[in-house]
């Protein structure tokens, strides 16, 4: 019931990324891990290149197998998922972790690259 609910609401402690500022991050170090919570349905049609792919729901899976001083980029359709994800690694000790702003849909937009 909890991640039904903040879907609706952004948490305070998440931080939004452009497109064009995940792509930097993508090539600094240390290399943020990608998480893609959408649906194994959306990542197959699409994925950004080296996403891990832990749908909605699996996030305490997600958080133990990544060091939670790790930066974590959420990604989702539009944003909405991942700020129901941003409070489960939030739970879990994770404090640096953002969302990529307008998900997927803005990355397509913006025609940068995809994996299938």
């Amino acid at each position: 019931m909890m991640n039904l609910l903040n879907l609706f609401r952004q948490p305070r402690f998440l931080k939004n990324l452009s497109p064009q500022e995940l792509l930097y991050r993508m090539e600094k170090y240390p290399k943020p891990v990608i998480v893609d919570v959408r649906t194994a349905i959306e990542f197959k049609k699409g994925h950004i290149k080296g996403a891990r792919h832990f749908p909605l729901g699996s996030e305490s899976k997600a958080a133990q197998k990544i060091i939670p001083i790790t930066p974590v980029i959420l990604i989702c359709k539009t944003g909405h998922r991942s700020q129901a994800a941003a409070h489960t690694l939030q739970q879990n000790g994770f404090t640096d972790h953002y969302q990529l702003e307008g998900g997927m849909d803005r990355w397509r937009k913006e025609k940068l690259p995809v994996e299938k």
